[in-house]
């Protein structure tokens, strides 16, 4: 079996481990792969390198979608040393910008169409997309989006729908977090598209800053201008315990060295850096969100359940000046990722989706 994976600029930037390790499992089970990704990713990592590498151009996709489909299809026989695009079975797409890319490259090379519903606002989008060919098959990275995409609306017909959770490979050892002597350090990640919920979360994480001077405070670069972090920062005095890092959540060789991982924005985005920071040790506190099933309260983090500067602040405090209690909800959290997120079992829930869309057996409804 052959399968493109296309992905997105954010999935290219930020989830790159993630299909890293998808790479890595299909090719231990025989699956050749060929990733298309933005012109300008990076695509080598500390966990592996893409073997087969296309890139297409954000640029010539604002333009016209059917130029961007025909590099595409001719990178591909290419790569083939042949004259046409063959031999792809299924056209795995990542990102929702580029869902109607994707979908017109599998019906140009005769390919079945997997699209990655990683978020809950493109539900509705699935539920109505409408293409020119054989339907698409949804995968759903969590039960939750999976329940919201299997209720069939008013008239409308039932998707094709396969879960495919997403996991990660859990280290030998946990990471030792919020050790005596050392300062307690705060990765804050998500994209800043919810100016309110990340300054509301910063607010929170000053008031800890002042009981704590030596706070080590890690964000995003890009969050950070969409939010204005800098200025407000400077505001609540706490400019000297923050640090702006590019593409904070790709850059996994330090994100994962902190002792808390926060994270604001609740919109039901699918974000393995969740995963990976509870398989490493470290203790999660994020905005409480349904449509993330991950995130239990008490089990694998602290939920902040309503959005406001005071619950951050008394929740982050918590986990600050209780590290006893801190480690074990670590503990707890790195166990149930180890048993419920293996990356084996994602490798394999997708085979099993790429099997059912190259073949004619009809999908088994759960």
């Amino acid at each position: 079996m052959r399968v493109l994976i296309l992905a997105d600029e954010f999935f290219a930037s930020r989830e790159r481990g993630l299909l890293t390790r998808l790479e890595i499992g299909l090719a231990d089970e025989g699956v050749r792969v060929i990733h298309a990704v933005p012109e300008g990713t990076p695509t080598d990592s500390s966990e592996g390198v893409f073997s087969r590498v296309l890139t297409y151009s954000s640029k010539t996709l604002l333009l016209t979608r059917p130029l961007a489909v025909r590099k595409l299809v001719r990178a591909v026989a290419e790569m083939d040393s042949t004259t046409e695009a063959t031999g792809i079975d299924v056209v795995h797409v990542f990102g929702g910008s580029v869902w109607h890319l994707g979908a017109d490259l599998a019906s140009e090379i005769g390919a079945g169409l997997a699209l990655e519903v990683w978020r809950s606002g493109l539900v509705d989008r699935a539920k109505t997309i409408h293409l020119d060919d054989d339907a698409p098959l949804f995968i759903a990275p969590d039960q939750a989006i999976e329940r919201a995409l299997l209720k069939v609306p008013a008239g409308g017909e039932h998707p094709a729908v396969r879960l495919a959770a997403w996991g990660v490979h859990t280290p030998s050892t946990a990471r030792e977090i919020l050790t005596e002597g050392r300062a307690p350090s705060i990765m804050l990640v998500g994209s800043g598209r919810d100016e309110q919920a990340f300054r509301t979360a910063i607010e929170g994480i000053a008031a800890i800053a002042r009981e704590r001077p030596d706070l080590l405070i890690f964000c995003d670069a890009l969050a950070a201008r969409r939010t204005d972090a800098w200025a407000l920062a400077r505001k609540l005095g706490i400019l000297h315990n923050l640090s702006l890092i590019d593409e904070l959540e790709g850059r996994r060789d330090l994100l994962l060295y902190g002792d808390i991982l926060v994270q604001p924005e609740a919109h039901g985005e699918q974000r393995s850096i969740l995963l990976e920071a509870m398989a490493t040790g470290m203790v999660v506190v994020a905005g409480a969100d349904p449509m993330v099933s991950i995130l239990q309260d008490g089990l694998t983090a602290r939920l902040v359940k309503r959005p406001m500067a005071a619950e951050w602040s008394a929740v982050l405090r918590d986990v600050v000046t209780s590290p006893e209690r801190a480690r074990a909800l670590s503990k707890t959290a790195r166990e149930h990722v180890k048993t419920a997120r293996r990356a084996s079992d994602h490798v394999r829930a997708v085979l099993s989706a790429y099997d059912w869309l190259s073949s004619d057996e009809p999908l088994p409804l759960p």
